[in-house]
C-alpha cells in the first residue's frame, strides 16, 4: 500500500467511528454558535445551535456516566463532565456547556479510534491463517470444516499456494514454507514428514499432510495475537496517572460543589444564589484541558510518526522513547530488504557465470519459489537471454529438475545433489563459506555434473549501518537484533550493520521474552 492510500484507509476508518462523528458535529455546531453569536444574530438561533452541540456532545460519555454509576457504582470523569456540562446550562451557559461536552467527546472519540484500530490490526493477524481446511478422515476421505472444528491429532490437507492454518507436524509430503511472517527467516524453511510447522505461514510449493498439535485457540498465531493485544493495551504513565486520578478527583469536585451549595444555602438562607455558585465551583473544576491532553497529545504523535513509515502500538511505547538506552529490532524487513536476491555465482571450470546463470533460470523460471525468483532476476539483470526448458518437475522442499538444450538440468540444495550421487567434494569449500556467510547455496548440476553453485541472501538494506550509527548519536548504547532466522545469518547481517548482541532462531514468543 502506498504511503497516501495508508493515510485514506486511516481517514475511512476514522470517519466510519460513530463517537468520531457525533464529537465532529458538536465541533461544528459549536463554532457555527460562536461565529452567530459575534456576528450579532438573534439568540435562539445561538442558543439552539450551543444546546445541539452540547447533546450531540454527551452523545456518548453521558450513556457511559450513567451506566458506570448505576451499574458500578462509581464516580468517574464522565459524571463530573456531565454534570458541569448540565450545571452549565442550568446556569444558561449553553456556550459553556457545548464547549465541556465537544472537548470531552474529542477524548472518548480519539479513545475509541484507538481500540476500533487494535481490533483491526488483531483481525490482521488472525486473517493469515484460512478458516477452513481440508480435514482428512480415517478412509483418507477430505471434507471442508471450520478451523474451530480441528483438534489436536486431526490430519488437515495443505495445497501449495496456501497458509497453513494451525501448528502441526508434517506427516507426509515436502515442500518449502515461508515462515517470515512467524519468525522473520526471509527464505522459505524446507519441511519434510517430522518436521514442525505453524499456524499462518504459507506452503510455497508442494502438498503437505499436517497432523494437528495446536488448536485454533492456543496455536502460534494465537500467541501472537495475544502478544500484539497486550503492547497495544499497555498504558503510558500519563494515562496511568488519568486512570487514578480520576476515581479521586470526580467524587471530590461533585462533594466540594454540594458542600457550597448546602453549607452557602444553610448559613445565608439564599438557597438559588448558592446553587448557582456550587454549579460554577463545578464548571470551574471541570478538568477539559488535562483530560483531553493526554489522548490527543498521543494521537497526534503516532500519527506524526505514521506519516514517516513508523508504527507506535499505544502511548506507553511512546513514552519511553525519551528514556531508552538499549534498542532491539528484528532483522528481516527491517535491517535487510525482505527480498532474497544472487549474492554470489561460483561456476565449476570450464563453465562461465553467465551460462551457469543461463542454464539455472531456465529451470527456474517456471517454478514460483522465491529463490527461483531472485535466479531469474538475476539472469534479468544480466541481460541473458534464456533457453526454453522441457520437463519439468518441481522437488517439493528440494529443487527442480528440467531439460535445457538436451542437458538435463538438476538444480537445488546440496543435499540433493548428495541423494543424487553428484559429487561436491571440490566445491565444498565454498559452498561452506556461502553457508557461514549467511548465504543459501542453491548447486546446479547438468548430465549428472556439478557445473556451479549459486549463494542467495536477504541482502541488508544500505541505510541500515548509518540508522544504527545514528541511534549511537542519539544515546543508545546497545542495540540487539532478535530474527527467527539461523545464526550464520544472523551473524553476517549483525556485522554488516554494526550490531551489539545477536539473538538467533527465536519466535514471536521468544522475542518479547
Amino acid at each position: 500500500m502506498t504511503e497516501s492510500g495508508g493515510h485514506a484507509h486511516s481517514s475511512q476508518r476514522l470517519w466510519r467511528d460513530p463517537a468520531v462523528r457525533f464529537s465532529a458535529v458538536s465541533g461544528a455546531l459549536l463554532g457555527a454558535g460562536f461565529i452567530a453569536d459575534q456576528a450579532g444574530a438573534v439568540g435562539w438561533l445561538v442558543t439552539t445551535l450551543y444546546v445541539v452541540a452540547t447533546l450531540s456532545g454527551v452523545r456518548f460519555f453521558a450513556a457511559e456516566a450513567i451506566e458506570e454509576l448505576v451499574g458500578e457504582l462509581e464516580i468517574g470523569i464522565e459524571l463530573l463532565m456531565l454534570v458541569a456540562a448540565a450545571a452549565a446550562a442550568a446556569l444558561g451557559l449553553w456556550g459553556e456547556a457545548a464547549s465541556l461536552a465537544f472537548l470531552y467527546s474529542i477524548s472518548e472519540a480519539l479513545e475509541q479510534f484507538t481500540e476500533d484500530r487494535t481490533r483491526d490490526s488483531i483481525r490482521a493477524l488472525m486473517d493469515l491463517a484460512p478458516k477452513e481446511v481440508d480435514r482428512i478422515g480415517p478412509d483418507g476421505s477430505i471434507q471442508v470444516v471450520s478451523l474451530q472444528d480441528i483438534v489436536i491429532g486431526d490430519r488437515f490437507l495443505v495445497r501449495p499456494g496456501t497458509s497453513i492454518a494451525t501448528d502441526g507436524i508434517v506427516a507426509d509430503g515436502a515442500s518449502g514454507v515461508d515462515e517470515s511472517a512467524v519468525t522473520g527467516e526471509s527464505v522459505p524453511a524446507d519441511k519434510q514428514v517430522g518436521d514442525r510447522v505453524f499456524a499462518g505461514t504459507l506452503n510455497t510449493d508442494g502438498a503437505l499432510t499436517i497432523e494437528t498439535t495446536a488448536t485454533a485457540a492456543d496455536n502460534t498465531l494465537a500467541k501472537i495475537v495475544h502478544l500484539v493485544t497486550q503492547a497495544q493495551d499497555a498504558k503510558g504513565q500519563g494515562q496511568q496517572f488519568l486512570d487514578r486520578f480520576a476515581p479521586i478527583y470526580s467524587p471530590a469536585v461533585l462533594a466540594v460543589g454540594t458542600a457550597v451549595a448546602i453549607i452557602g444555602g444553610l448559613i445565608s438562607g439564599d438557597w438559588s444564589e448558592w446553587i448557582i455558585r456550587a454549579a460554577t465551583v463545578i464548571v470551574a473544576a471541570a478538568p477539559c484541558a488535562l483530560v483531553i491532553s493526554i489522548p490527543v497529545t498521543y494521537v497526534a504523535a503516532i500519527g506524526s510518526a505514521s506519516r514517516q513509515g513508523i508504527l507506535i502500538k499505544g502511548g506507553v511505547h511512546l513514552e519511553e522513547l525519551a528514556r531508552i538506552t538499549i534498542v532491539a529490532m528484528d532483522k528481516t524487513g527491517t535491517l535487510t530488504r525482505n527480498q532474497p536476491s544472487v549474492t554470489e555465482v561460483i561456476a565449476h571450470h570450464p563453465n562461465n557465470q553467465a551460462d551457469l546463470i543461463a542454464i539455472a533460470a531456465a529451470v527456474e523460471q517456471l517454478s514460483e519459489h522465491p529463490l527461483a525468483r531472485a535466479i531469474v532476476t538475476a539472469s534479468i539483470d544480466r541481460c541473458i537471454d534464456l533457453a526454453d526448458a522441457e520437463g519439468f518437475t518441481s522437488l517439493p522442499g528440494a529443487g527442480a529438475t528440467a531439460t535445457v538444450t538436451n542437458r538435463e538440468v538438476l538444480i537445488g540444495s546440496p543435499a540433493l545433489m548428495t541423494e543424487n550421487q553428484i559429487p561436491l567434494e571440490e566445491m565444498a569449500d565454498r559452498i561452506a563459506h556461502l553457508h557461514a556467510s549467511g548465504a543459501t547455496a542453491v548447486a546446479v548440476a547438468a548430465d549428472n555434473e556439478l557445473i556451479g553453485v549459486i549463494g542467495i541472501a536477504d541482502q541488508i538494506r544500505d541505510t541500515a549501518p548509518a540508522a544504527i550509527a545514528s541511534m549511537r548519536d542519539a544515546g543508545i548504547t546497545t542495540v540487539v537484533m532478535l530474527t527467527g532466522d539461523n545464526p550464520q545469518t544472523a551473524a553476517a547481517v549483525g556485522q554488516l550493520a554494526g550490531i551489539d548482541q545477536i539473538h538467533a532462531a527465536l519466535k514471536p514468543d521468544d522475542k518479547a521474552a
